[in-house]
């Protein structure tokens, strides 16, 4: 093998050990999350994570970087519960499919969008990315009940259109389960009642 084929697979050998350390650390950092750590210390994460804190520190600038890296790491993940509904299914069904959805993606990232929310009001990042996400859901609410909405008068589907969206935030589903202490079945079926109101079956 020639001397700069030995250096490429070392270098590339290098980048894929630190990808590695990077995702492990970010994932140390959600695991925490996960059990109610919600504002874990560097050391914590290192301990976690199964490096040093001088590692951490190689990859990361400080924990508002980390948090922001896990940040994106949860918007890939809330992507991947976004799966297609059949726009052409009933009005019953498709209000089901997407309560059903989004309460798998609430229950599943929860924990650590409560860790987000209280750096939210310090990091651009953390709200750029939940902007994003509300967009998206917007957006995908008014493909999935375009015949409904196109029904309405302007004024009346732009409010019916925003109270869809904030039936289905996860401001919503976090209230339902820990202010009301609804469990996941309760809270999806009150969801569930208050979009079928808002968009009744004919």
């Amino acid at each position: 093998m020639a001397s700069t084929e030995v250096a490429t697979a070392v270098e590339d050998g290098r980048l894929a050990r630190s990808a590695r350390t990077r995702r492990a650390i970010v994932d140390a950092l959600r695991s925490l999350h996960h059990e109610g750590d919600l504002r874990p210390t560097a050391t914590r994460v290192a301990e976690r994570a199964g490096v040093s804190l001088r590692t951490v520190w190689q990859h990361f600038e400080d924990l508002e970087a980390l948090l922001v890296e896990a940040g994106r790491r949860d918007f890939e993940i809330a992507l991947e519960y976004v799966t297609p509904i059949d726009g052409d299914a009933g009005l019953p069904s498709r209000l089901r499919q997407l309560v059903g959805q989004r309460a798998r993606m609430y229950e599943a990232l929860a924990p650590v969008w409560r860790a987000a929310r209280l750096q939210e009001p310090f990091s651009p990042q953390i709200r750029r990315n939940r902007d994003r996400l509300l967009h998206l859901g917007r957006e995908q609410i008014e493909r999935l009940f375009a015949p409904e909405l196109d029904a309405l008068a302007t004024a009346q589907r732009q409010a019916v259109l925003t109270a869809l969206q904030v039936g289905t935030t996860w401001a919503t589903w976090e209230s339902l389960r820990t202010e009301f202490g609804l469990d996941p079945a309760a809270a999806e079926q009150a969801v569930l009642t208050l979009l079928s109101n808002l968009l009744p079956s004919h």
